[in-house]
């Protein structure tokens, strides 16, 4: 047996995916690789990153699903500092796409995954890359939080996150597409979520945005937010920013904090311009909120440029169910997704 590691000479990494050591680190939701195998044995062993371990107090387990040509072989939250599974055996030598996938999101946990082990004569290379690249940013609508857990009143836990089944995934699977989500429950642009109307300065997406990320877990002690993002690695077509749904649980105690909202938004896309020059960007909101859409379609006006659109969800209603804490269930997520496509459609 042989062992082969997940880096970019033999995967195709999706996201804001970490290699560091020879262990590919998931953090972003959605984040994983795709591979090619030939061969007749193949088995991964995934993990839960150190802190994630130890801490119980503000990390959770990662979620984690292993498919093969499009069938699900492990999906789960990985308990263990580290768990084998046997991903293919076969008397005789096989040809499948393997994809490694992150279903929860990334301030919560980092995933790990060690070098594959194969059999001597096995084979892996990189899935061929999508033209089409679409990146996104937004808060728990993006990281599909709820989508598997239909109470309503139940606490936060990755448990309930699956990105696969988010807009954002169901979208670029529609399109063809490459993906990279950069999303965090509960953030915002000027306050995160907040009942009381205290501003919660706490989460903030916009700080993280150059970087490889936030989370409370680390890789080999070191913080993904002090490892700053290589936006040559991955160019988007689109960008789509899903973000206002948190701050308006600021604003609507304080309405002059709208104007506020619409200064930080541009200031935002201004970054986001700068790291992606040749994108089109896309402003959107919806699915659960509307209020500060006419805030967004201004600071999209003000940045003075021509590559820049802005697009409204349909607003849930009730009638596809609903997901956690009234977040979008799995059918309203489709839905939005299917939305998203078409609209990106009529800008190829």
């Amino acid at each position: 047996m042989k062992t082969i590691p997940l880096d970019k000479s033999s995967t195709k990494l999706l996201g804001r995916a970490v290699v560091h050591n020879d262990i590919l680190r998931l953090t972003q939701s959605a984040t994983g690789c795709e591979f090619v195998f030939t061969g007749r044995e193949l088995s991964l062993t995934i993990g839960c990153d150190e802190d994630c371990f130890n801490d119980g107090k503000r990390c959770n387990k990662p979620r984690v699903a292993v498919l093969c040509n499009g069938r699900f072989i492990v999906k789960k939250a990985v308990e263990e500092r580290a768990e084998t599974f046997t991903i293919i055996s076969s008397e005789v030598p096989l040809t499948r796409t393997v994809r490694i996938v992150k279903l929860s999101e990334c301030a919560f946990s980092i995933a790990e995954v060690q070098p594959a082990v194969t059999d001597d004569d096995a084979v892996i290379a990189p899935a061929p890359e999508k033209s089409l690249k679409i990146e996104f940013i937004g808060d728990s609508i993006t990281c599909g939080y709820g989508v598997d857990d239909s109470n309503m009143q139940s606490e936060f836990s990755c448990e309930a996150e699956n990105a696969m089944k988010s807009y954002a995934c169901v979208a670029a699977e529609l399109l063809g597409a490459e993906y990279s989500l950069f999303s965090y429950s509960g953030n915002g642009i000027i306050s995160g979520y907040t009942a009381d109307g205290t501003r919660n300065t706490n989460e903030l997406l916009p700080r993280w945005y150059e970087s490889c990320g936030f989370s409370y877990s680390s890789v080999d002690g070191k913080k993904l937010q002090d490892m700053p993002w290589d936006f040559s690695s991955f160019a988007p077509g689109f960008i789509v920013v899903n973000l206002g749904t948190n701050d308006n649980s600021y604003c609507t105690f304080h309405n002059e904090a709208y104007r506020e909202f619409e200064d930080e938004y541009l200031a935002f896309l201004r970054v986001i311009r700068r790291c992606n020059p040749h994108s089109h960007i896309i402003c959107s909101l919806g699915t659960m909120l509307t209020e500060p859409l006419p805030y967004i379609e201004n600071a999209a006006k003000r940045l003075s440029d021509d590559n820049i659109s802005v697009f409204r969800f349909s607003t849930q209603n009730g009638q596809l169910g609903f997901g956690s804490n009234w977040h979008p269930s799995e059918n309203t997520q489709q839905y939005a997704g299917e939305e998203l496509a078409e609209y990106i459609r009529t800008l190829l």
